[in-house]
């Protein structure tokens, strides 16, 4: 196994597991619904910033996928924050 798929592996990982914790605060009302669809969204750009760094693509190419999914969840935010906050109303 080598280093590469060691960090992948890590970075998925840390993408997984905090998903429970963030959920919880959110249900206690300790983070609000646009802070939780946030947490939510942020993760594409974090998993794909960081899949390309990982793997070793060049500076342009790193940060064009990252912009790339920075608009992707940009684009996406109205209707992941309304799920959100159907969720939240038990509905």
């Amino acid at each position: 196994m080598t280093a590469e798929t060691i960090l992948l592996a890590l970075l998925v990982f840390a993408m997984v597991a905090t998903r429970p914790l963030e959920e919880r605060r959110w249900r206690a009302g300790r983070i609000s619904d646009r802070t939780t669809t946030l947490l939510v969204l942020g993760r594409l750009p974090v998993l794909i910033g960081g899949f390309a760094l990982i793997t070793g693509r060049p500076l342009p190419v790193l940060v064009g996928m990252t912009l790339i999914a920075v608009l992707v969840a940009a684009v996406l935010y109205p209707l992941v924050l309304g799920r959100v906050r159907r969720a939240g109303r038990g509905t």
